[in-house]
C-alpha cells in the first residue's frame, strides 16, 4: 500500500501518517518521536535514481531523508528547516528532482517518477511557504481526500467520504430546500394516515365476518353488509392512494426540477477553474443523473413514512388482539436487523463502485462524442468500442454484484418472515383449539401479519436507500456549494467608458498555483494600441489574454484597466467592453442572425447585418438556403472554418468593445479565407485596444508592439522592425517560419 497516500489530517498542521515498521524503527533510533512528524512522502525511486523507495521525512525542526533497501532503511539526510532557503522541482526526462538550496547550495534530496511531479511540488511549496513565513502552511499530498477524515475519495468531486457525511444535517437542509411543498406534503400524511385507517379495517371486518357470519350465523343478514363494506373500503382505498401517488410524484418531480434549476443557474455562476478541474461526464452525472436519482428516493422514501405508519399501527393492534401472539410476531425481528445492518455494511462500497463506473462511463462517452471527428479521422472507432465496452462492462460488474447480493439476501429475510408466519399458524392454531381465541380472529391476525412483515421487508432496505439518498443530496450541497474563486467585488468601481488602457503589474499565474504559467509580467499597452503576443507553444499566450477578461485572477500582482484593478470592476461590465475572437469559434444551434447577435440579443436585423458586411460575412450568408435564417447545427456545423471565423468577428463587431482579443484568429484557415479574415479584422481593430496572439506572425505586420513570451515570461517587448535587429526569441520565429512559408505570396514579417 501506498502509505504517503494514507495522509489524514488532525485539524491542526499535522499530517498524520501511518509509517512501516522499519521507518519507525528508523526513527526510535534517531531519537525521534514518529508524532513529531508532519509530512512524510515515499517516492518510488532510490538514490540512483532506478526503481527503489526512498523517503521525505518533516518535523516541526528538520526534513530527512531516508532511503529502505531489502527492508532496512538508512538516513541519507538530515537538514535543520531554519537552513532551507529554497526548494524547487526540476523536470528531468522521465523523472523529477526536488532541490533544496542550503547556505546558497543547491542540494538534490531525492528522485521521482513523473507520476509523482505534483506530490512533490506541494512539498517544495511547503517548504518555500515556510520560509516566507512565520505561520505553518498547510499541505496535502493530492488534495482528494475527505476533509473530514482524510481518507481517499473515491468519488473526486466529492469533499466529504460516504462514512462521514452528517446525515441529520443533509437531511435538515434538505427540508429547508423543500419549504415550498411543506403544505402540499402535510395533506400527503394526512391522506396517507387516512388510508392507514382503511387499510385497519378489512381485517376487523373479516374477523367479524367469519366469527358472527360463517361459523356461528348469528347475523346472517349482516352479510352483504359486511361484504358491502369491504368492496367500499377497497374503492377508498384506490381513491387515497391514486391521490397520494399524485402528490408525492408531483413533490418529487417539482422538486428535483427546481433542484436541477438551481444546479445549471450555479453551474454559469463558476469560475472556470471548476471547469478545469471538473470533466463534463462527471457534470452531466451531477445534474442530470443524480437529480434523477434523488426523484425516485424521494418517493421510495415517502413509500418508507407509509411502511413506518403501518408497522406501528398494525402492531398496536396485534398485540391488542393477542399479547402472546404479538411476541411471536417478533420472533423474526432481531434476526432481521442484525442481517440487515451486515448486509448494508457489506453492500456499501459495491454501491460506491457502481456510482464510481457509472460516471466514468458517462465521461468516456462525453469525450467520445466531443472528439467524434478526430476519432474518425484516425479510423479509431474500434478502440473506442472497446474502451467504452470495458467501462460498460465494469458497470454491469458492478451492478451485478449489487443485484446479486440482494437476490441473496431478500430471499434470507422472505424465509425468515414466512418462518414467522408458520410461527403464528401454530401458536394461534393451539390458541383456537384450547379456544382462548375465535377463529375470526386467528383469521384477522393473520390479514395483519401479512400487512405487517411486508413493510418490514420493505424497510430492510432503508439503510440502504437513506445512504443513497444523503450520499446524493451531499453531493448536490457540495456542488451548489462551490464557491466561484473569481468573484464579483463589494464594492465595484463604475464607470461611463473605457479608454482601453491594460496594465499588467508583475501578474505571477497558475491553474495550479504550484506552477505559475506566468511568472511576474509587467507592461503596459496605450488606449487604441495593437499589441502582437507571440512565443512557443506553452509559453502562457492565452493564459495571458484570459487573465484581461478575468476568466482567471492572478495569483499574485495585478491587472489594471484605465489604472483600475479588473477585480474592482463589475464583472458585465467588463466583460461587455471586451471582445474575443477565438482560434476555434463556437456556435450554438440557431440561426445565423441569432449566433451574431448572442452577445446583444436585442440587436435589431439592420445592426446585424452591417457588422456582418464589416466581417466579410454578408456575401456568403445570403447565399445560404434561408439568408440569416439558416439554422446551423452545434459548434457551426454546416460551415466551413473561414465562415465560422467571419460570423465570429461579426458577433465581437456587433457587440463594438472597446478592447479586442484576437486569439490565433486566421491560424486554422487557408490563405484565400485568410485574406478575407484579415480584411475583416482591420475594420474590427479600428479605435480598439488590441491584443493579437499569433503563430503565423504575418497576421502581425500592423501591429504597434510586440510582445514575446518564453516559459512564462516576458523577454521582449519593441516594434516587429526593433526585435528583428535583436535578433531574439521574435527573430528566431520569423526565421522558423520563413523557411517553412508556402511560395503563394504570404511570407512572414
Amino acid at each position: 500500500m501506498d502509505q504517503a497516500c494514507d495522509v489524514k489530517f488532525d485539524g491542526q498542521d499535522h499530517v498524520k501518517i501511518d509509517l512501516p515498521e522499519n521507518i519507525r524503527n528508523l526513527l526510535d533510533t534517531l531519537g525521534e518521536p514518529e508524532e513529531q512528524v508532519r509530512i512524510a512522502l515515499t517516492s518510488d525511486m532510490n538514490a540512483e535514481g532506478i526503481y527503489g523507495e526512498q523517503w521525505l521525512l518533516i518535523d516541526p525542526f528538520d526534513l530527512r531523508v531516508i532511503t529502505t533497501e531489502n527492508g532496512s532503511s538508512v538516513q541519507r539526510f538530515s537538514i535543520p528547516l531554519d537552513k532551507i532557503e529554497d526548494a524547487q522541482i526540476e523536470q528531468c526526462v522521465g523523472n523529477g528532482l526536488l532541490n533544496v538550496t542550503v547556505d546558497g547550495k543547491p542540494q538534490v534530496l531525492l528522485h521521482f517518477s513523473n507520476e509523482l511531479t505534483e506530490r512533490f511540488a506541494l512539498a517544495a511549496t511547503y517548504l518555500r511557504r515556510r520560509k516566507e513565513s512565520d505561520k505553518i502552511p498547510d499541505f496535502d499530498a493530492d488534495g482528494k481526500r475527505c476533509v473530514s477524515c482524510g481518507r481517499r475519495l473515491l468519488d473526486p468531486s466529492m469533499k466529504v467520504c460516504p462514512s462521514c457525511i452528517k446525515r441529520e444535517q443533509v437531511l435538515t437542509r434538505l427540508l429547508q430546500l423543500a419549504r415550498p411543498f411543506w403544505g402540499v406534503g402535510v395533506l400527503e400524511i394526512v391522506l396517507m394516515l387516512a388510508g392507514l385507517g382503511v387499510d385497519l379495517l378489512p381485517p376487523y371486518l373479516t374477523k367479524t365476518l367469519i366469527d358472527q357470519v360463517l361459523t356461528s350465523a348469528a347475523h346472517p343478514e349482516w352479510l352483504i353488509w359486511l361484504v358491502g363494506g369491504l368492496l367500499g373500503l377497497q374503492i377508498i382505498r384506490v381513491g387515497i392512494t391514486i391521490g397520494t401517488n399524485l402528490l408525492t410524484n408531483r413533490i418529487s418531480t417539482q422538486f428535483t426540477t427546481n433542484v436541477r434549476t438551481m444546479m445549471f443557474k450555479h453551474l454559469s455562476t463558476l469560475s472556470l477553474d471548476f471547469f478545469d478541474r471538473n470533466d463534463i461526464g462527471r457534470l452531466l452525472t451531477r445534474i442530470n443523473q443524480d437529480t434523477d436519482e434523488l426523484q425516485g428516493l424521494i418517493n421510495q422514501i415517502a413509500n418508507f413514512i407509509l411502511y413506518i405508519m403501518l408497522i406501528i399501527g398494525i402492531g398496536v393492534i396485534l398485540f391488542s388482539m393477542d399479547p402472546i401472539l404479538g411476541l411471536c410476531v417478533l420472533i423474526p425481528a432481531p434476526f432481521v436487523v442484525v442481517a440487515t445492518f451486515f448486509y448494508q455494511k457489506y453492500m456499501m462500497p459495491y454501491w460506491r463502485r457502481f456510482w464510481n463506473s457509472r460516471w466514468r462511463l458517462n465521461s468516456m462517452l462525453n469525450t467520445f462524442l466531443s472528439g467524434i471527428q478526430v476519432v474518425k479521422a484516425f479510423a479509431q472507432e474500434g478502440q473506442e468500442e472497446e474502451r467504452y465496452q470495458d467501462r460498460n462492462n465494469k458497470v454491469l460488474e458492478a451492478r451485478l454484484r449489487v443485484d446479486q447480493a440482494w437476490g441473496k439476501f431478500f430471499p434470507i429475510i422472505s424465509f425468515a418472515f414466512g418462518a414467522g408466519g408458520l410461527i403464528i399458524w401454530y401458536a394461534g392454531g393451539n390458541a383456537v383449539l384450547s379456544h382462548r381465541i375465535s377463529l375470526g380472529t386467528l383469521m384477522a391476525f393473520l390479514s395483519y401479519l401479512g400487512m405487517f412483515y411486508g413493510p418490514l421487508s420493505s424497510l430492510a432496505q432503508l439503510s440502504q436507500a437513506w445512504n443513497r439518498f444523503t450520499t446524493i443530496a451531499q453531493r448536490t450541497f457540495e456542488f451548489l456549494d462551490e464557491t466561484p474563486k473569481v468573484l464579483e467585488t463589494p464594492q465595484p468601481v463604475r464607470r461611463d467608458k473605457i479608454d482601453g488602457r491594460i496594465e499588467f503589474d508583475h501578474v505571477t499565474f497558475g491553474y495550479d498555483p504550484y506552477f505559475p504559467v506566468l511568472k511576474d509580467v509587467s507592461f503596459t499597452i496605450e488606449p487604441g494600441e495593437m499589441v502582437g503576443i507571440v512565443g512557443s507553444s506553452g509559453a502562457g499566450k492565452t493564459t495571458l489574454v484570459a487573465m484581461i477578461s478575468r476568466f482567471y485572477d492572478a495569483n499574485q500582482g495585478a491587472v489594471l484597466i484605465d489604472d483600475v484593478d479588473v477585480r474592482d470592476v463589475p464583472m458585465e461590465e467588463l466583460r461587455q467592453n471586451i471582445g474575443v475572437v477565438l482560434q476555434t469559434p463556437f456556435l450554438f444551434r440557431g440561426t445565423l442572425a441569432q449566433n451574431i447577435a448572442y452577445a446583444k440579443p436585442e440587436a435589431p436585423l439592420d445592426d446585424i447585418i452591417r457588422a456582418a458586411k464589416a466581417a466579410n460575412a454578408h456575401d456568403f450568408i445570403i447565399n445560404m438556403p434561408e439568408g440569416y435564417d439558416t439554422i446551423v447545427g452545434e459548434g457551426g456545423a454546416g460551415l466551413s472554418g473561414g465562415e465560422r471565423q467571419r460570423i465570429s468577428i461579426a458577433r465581437a463587431i456587433l457587440l463594438n468593445p472597446k478592447i479586442l482579443i484576437l486569439d490565433e484568429a486566421t491560424s486554422s484557415v487557408d490563405t484565400e479565407t485568410e485574406r478575407q479574415i484579415q480584411k475583416a479584422l482591420e475594420v474590427l481593430v479600428k479605435g480598439r485596444t488590441t491584443i493579437a496572439i499569433a503563430h503565423r506572425l504575418s497576421t502581425l505586420y500592423n501591429a504597434n508592439r510586440i510582445i514575446a513570451l518564453e516559459r512564462g515570461r516576458v523577454v521582449e517587448i519593441g516594434t516587429p522592425e526593433q526585435l528583428m535587429e535583436q535578433k531574439g526569441v521574435f527573430y528566431k520565429l520569423v526565421q522558423m517560419q520563413t523557411q517553412f512559408a508556402r511560395l503563394d505570396g504570404v511570407v512572414p514579417l
